[in-house]
């Protein structure tokens, strides 16, 4: 009975064992010696595959069976990016693995201490953290924006010492303390993260490390649906007025400017799949997650109040024409080098909660998202430049003739612009697109799903909420003393946030916790203990708990306090006393815009809210609403007690009438 060959053991992938998959060699790059050398170990591999016999193999190129063997159990192994070593493996003097270092072997070298440094980090996987995270400039390790090699060794010999390592040990036991395995091991670590590594180097070799040499123009278009998407906001051309309520109950028009609409388009069917107005000078990185929360929550048909427009039958959106797609998201996110688009909570939302890779493009190339730029020009050219309020593309623009004034003769609306923008690209994605060989955004999308079956990734059923898609993850420290007898509690953003049961938590004062915070409704925080169990909600104390507000708000408020231009008190809703501060100033657009915006974040109520966040909040509210009452009743009393002494020397000093 013939012995089992190596190629045909159990759990072998079909590159390890088709010679057709492996990589090859340029024998005439090999000198002769070599080249003969390599040409007779392929030749006893090739024929080990062809099942001639070990000694036939041995006759024909004089290789014993031990190293036929050996040399084909090299070529199937993978090397360290994931591909088969092939016939590369059988280049004379070609190491296929990393040198292990063996104690027991006699060979071992005592003066050039190989493999000494690899053994050691084996031992001490945290020590090998933190040289990485030194090296990347992750986890905080250190401040400085990139440390030298140098100062690597240092807080390497650092951690030996805090370990107890010996001086008898390696690396005391050598000369250097073992400067230059780190030096090497730091080399070959910025081989495997190039992009990292790149950044060293400053921000021109990050952009070109990121971006130059991976593009994409030239690749095939894509088929899958939500395979790739693109982003991109647009400044509308237009003027529009909003009705304000003034502290005094009455209703104020005032001109509207300088808004954003942020989209996301697909690129294989070119459908919009959402959007979202900004009311901010620049839109923020909470504006760009709530387009995408747009974008992956189902659709609805908002209601028209302009007469003549309508919704075209063909037209809508994806997740409302095929209801199976509902919270299709996409594997690839293509958007421009913007601010808001590098911030913590996007990148952490993205890549948890969506699951997709944000693909950033090269700076002042908006055509490598043509896609969507094209887009924005068909919004232009068949919508607001159409409008009697626009402004045209520039000053020069004939279109543009008074437009503010127009606005406001017409009374186009803010809630106009709403409405029309959904319209717009509604029946964009009923409309036959050249680019998509004159068929509609959505047939071409139902072609691609029921015809070929190609389907989009659809977001797990426990990731589906609303609440999810603004939330950014933050780290407080509990305070709190039991001296002074002040229970326990977390500040965020200038807010003292409590709970009853952290309060009677006091073996957590100094505990630092996880924070769960939604940017666009900070009256509560979900907090979780360093182990990753749920503490439950926090409630931000006092006033602040009472009316939504977002963060961007809180960062307002707390600097015009600082400022000492508004004044909180106890009993003050500070977004009242915002809202009256905002109404109160100078005519201004951009007053205008936050008057609004507050507006919208007040009537905040997001779907799907966890019932222990809204118990929390009806606990608030009844808090004070009592304190409310104790405080009337109060006032009342003073009063009443103003009175009784009133009357009392009014009794006792009362002159008589002659």
């Amino acid at each position: 009975m013939s012995r089992e060959r190596v190629y045909e053991q159990s759990g072998l992938a079909m590159e390890q064992t088709n010679l057709e998959y492996w990589p090859t060699v340029d024998e005439s790059s090999l000198d002769e010696s070599e080249r003969f050398i390599y040409i007779n170990r392929k030749k006893a591999v090739t024929m080990y595959f062809q099942r001639v016999s070990l000694e036939e193999i041995k006759q024909e190129t004089g290789i014993v069976r031990q190293n036929v063997r050996r040399f084909t159990k090299r070529c199937m192994q993978y090397d360290q990016t994931g591909i088969v070593w092939g016939f590369r493996a059988l280049i004379p003097q070609k190491n296929v693995k990393e040198y292990q270092l063996d104690l027991f072997t006699k060979k071992q070298n005592n003066v050039r201490r190989t493999g000494e440094f690899n053994r050691f980090l084996d031992r001490y996987p945290d020590i090998r953290e933190l040289v990485e995270d030194l090296f990347r400039g992750r986890k905080g390790r250190s401040i400085e924006p990139v440390m030298k090699v140098k100062y690597i060794h240092k807080r390497f010999v650092d951690e030996c010492r805090k370990k107890g390592i010996t001086q008898a040990e390696y690396p005391f036991n050598t000369e250097w303390m073992g400067y230059k395995a780190v030096q090497r091991y730091v080399k070959r670590i910025s081989y495997e993260y190039f992009s990292r590594s790149a950044e060293r180097s400053g921000d021109d070799a990050l952009q070109k490390a990121r971006h130059v040499g991976e593009g994409q123009q030239n690749q095939l278009s894509n088929l899958f649906p939500f395979q790739k998407v693109q982003f991109d906001a647009h400044r509308i051309d237009g003027y529009f007025v909003v009705e304000i309520p003034t502290p005094d109950g009455d209703i104020v028009t005032k001109v509207l400017e300088r808004f954003w609409v942020l989209t996301i388009i697909d690129v294989a069917t070119r459908n919009i799949l959402g959007y979202h107005i900004s009311l901010n000078h620049e839109y923020s990185a909470s504006d760009f997650m709530q387009c995408v929360r747009n974008a992956v929550m189902p659709q609805k048909k908002i209601e028209l109040t302009i007469p003549g427009l309508s919704y075209h039958p063909v037209g809508g959106f994806p997740s409302e024409k095929f209801p199976e797609i509902e919270w299709a998201v996409w594997d690839v996110i293509c958007l421009d080098n913007a601010k808001a688009h590098y911030a913590r909570m996007v990148k952490n939302r993205l890549e948890n909660l969506v699951g997709c890779f944000m693909n950033f493009g090269p700076v002042a190339l908006p055509m490598r998202r043509g896609i969507i730029e094209r887009f924005f020009q068909t919004l232009e050219e068949n919508g607001f430049h159409r409008l009697p309020n626009t402004t045209g593309s520039g000053p020069k623009d004939p279109r543009r003739k008074n437009p503010e004034e127009q606005a406001t003769q017409l009374n186009i609306t803010y809630d106009h612009l709403k409405q029309i923008i959904d319209v717009l690209i509604s029946n964009y994605n009923g409309t036959p697109h050249g680019g998509i060989y004159h068929q509609t955004p959505l047939e071409l999308l139902e072609k691609r799903m029921k015809t070929s079956g190609l389907t989009p990734r659809i977001l797990e059923e426990d990731k589906r909420s609303e609440l999810l898609f603004m939330q950014t993850l933050q780290k407080r420290t509990v305070r709190g003393s039991l001296k002074s007898g002040k229970k326990p509690y977390i500040e965020y953003e200038g807010v003292p946030y409590r709970s009853d049961r952290l309060a009677n938590s006091a073996y957590l004062i100094n505990t630092e916790l996880t924070l769960h915070v939604n940017v666009d409704d900070l009256r509560t925080l979900k907090a979780f203990l360093p182990d990753g169990s749920e503490l439950g909600y926090l409630t931000a104390s006092g006033r602040w708990s009472l009316t939504p507000h977002s963060l961007q708000t809180r960062k307002a408020i707390n600097a015009l306090v600082k400022k000492k231009l508004i004044h909180l008190t106890t009993w003050d809703d500070p977004i009242f006393v915002y809202t009256n501060y905002i109404m109160n100033q100078k005519k201004s657009k951009k007053m205008v815009n936050k008057q609004i915006k507050i507006m919208e974040e007040s009537t905040y109520k997001p779907d799907n809210s966890p019932s222990e966040q809204k118990k929390a909040l009806e606990e608030a509210s009844l808090h004070h609403e009592m304190l409310d009452k104790v405080r009337e009743e109060q006032i009342y009393k003073e009063q009443r007690s103003e009175l009784e002494n009133y009357d009392r020397l009014a009794k006792q000093f009362k002159t008589k009438m002659y």
